[in-house]
């Protein structure tokens, strides 16, 4: 018996040179073959960004406690605007820290701001609006501590260097036109403005106000913590030419401007306003000294008027124990809501973050962390 032979069927023996046909194709054979076609491989796509927290998420939006004293930042085209008592504001926007104002340590009996000057760690640039104690009294340490340039006017400059602050630390402008500074993504430009008038006798009745409706005298302690509270300059140059305003611009030009003090109007002043229309988003003016409402409104409403900022935040208002009173905003305000229907107002507390989208279709919108 014959052992059976392997046999290729003929079936597929036909079939062989067509396969061959289709691998010479796919191997670069002859266009008149069927071509073989591979699907490529997958691309591998770089996973999409996180969307950006929404700003009412954001950390910075629900902490009362300020970037310069190791608070959050914002994330992305939010601003966070912080009021940290008397003419004090923190602006925070892109990793970068604004101090304006630095009187943190205040006499006995006035409310606490909720911060030290001993905390104040974190700033890139120090405004000083003018040179007086209560804007300007803490400035050597806060500028020590930050390493942080302090800018103001040649008044300014000279009484932070008494202060302790070094030369070579100061920053000094004329506000006259031209000047720009930069941080990050924030510049900063100054404007020469006139400080308002004090009448003759108002310190001192406030301070008989003070004797007659206080809570009797000062402790040893608290006469011991007013002399730690440091002063400023009496240059009798400073109403005319040592105050300055400042306006905050951002990429989107969205722009924030703050007056320290208010007074009849500089022709710097006037000129801002004509090159910059109805270009403030907010606007941050003092309500103060002045008890008498009619009388502040003499000196703060024109300067809202002018600049018409989308938003206004009053600063300056509240009181200095023995020397100003909290001064009500109700007849400011409501001036505002009759005479510039497109000016939103708010009277954040100390530390509140102000929160503002400055971009986008929700540019300006806005939201408070009380």
């Amino acid at each position: 018996m014959r052992p059976k032979k392997n046999r290729t069927p003929r079936r597929a023996l036909m079939a062989l040179p067509a396969a061959a046909a289709l691998m010479l194709a796919a191997c670069g054979g002859s266009s008149d073959s069927p071509t073989l076609v591979f699907p490529p491989p997958p691309q591998t796509q770089p996973p999409a960004p996180p969307p950006p927290t929404a700003m009412a998420d954001q950390a910075a939006c629900q902490s009362l406690t300020p970037a310069s004293v190791g608070g959050p930042m914002p994330e992305g085209d939010t601003v966070v605007i912080r009021w940290l008592g008397t003419s004090n504001f923190e602006v925070a926007y892109r990793g970068k820290v604004i101090l304006m104002d630095t009187y943190y340590n205040r006499p006995a009996r006035t409310r606490p701001i909720g911060i030290e000057v001993k905390d104040v760690k974190r700033a890139d640039a120090i405004l000083i609006g003018h040179a007086h104690g209560d804007h300007i009294s803490d400035v050597a340490p806060v500028a020590a501590q930050t390493g942080a340039p302090v800018v103001g006017s040649q008044i300014t400059s000279t009484q932070a260097i008494k202060l302790g602050v070094p030369a070579s630390q100061t920053v000094t402008v004329t506000g006259t036109g031209g000047e720009a500074l930069k941080y990050g993504d924030i510049t900063v430009k100054p404007t020469h403005i006139i400080h308002s008038t004090i009448q003759t006798g108002l310190q001192q009745a406030l301070r008989n106000l003070y004797e007659v409706d206080s809570l009797g005298p000062l402790t040893p302690e608290e006469v011991e913590q007013n002399a730690t509270v440091g002063g400023g300059s009496s240059d009798p140059n400073l109403v005319q030419q040592g105050t300055m305003g400042f306006t905050l611009e951002l990429p989107s030009g969205f722009r924030i401007m703050w007056f320290d003090s208010v007074g009849a109007m500089s022709d710097e002043e006037k000129q801002l306003a004509k090159d910059l229309g109805e270009g403030v988003d907010v606007g941050i003016y003092p309500w103060t000294p002045h008890s008498i409402a009619e009388n502040q409104l003499a000196y703060t409403f024109p300067h809202i008027d002018l600049f018409k900022p989308k938003l206004f935040l009053p600063t300056h208002h509240d009181h200095i124990w023995n020397a100003w009173l909290d001064n009500g905003l109700e007849p400011l305000f409501m001036k505002i809501r009759d005479e510039l229907p497109g000016t939103s107002f708010i009277s954040p507390l100390y530390r509140s973050a102000i929160c503002i989208d400055t971009s986008g279709p929700k540019k300006g919108d806005y939201i408070v962390k009380y």
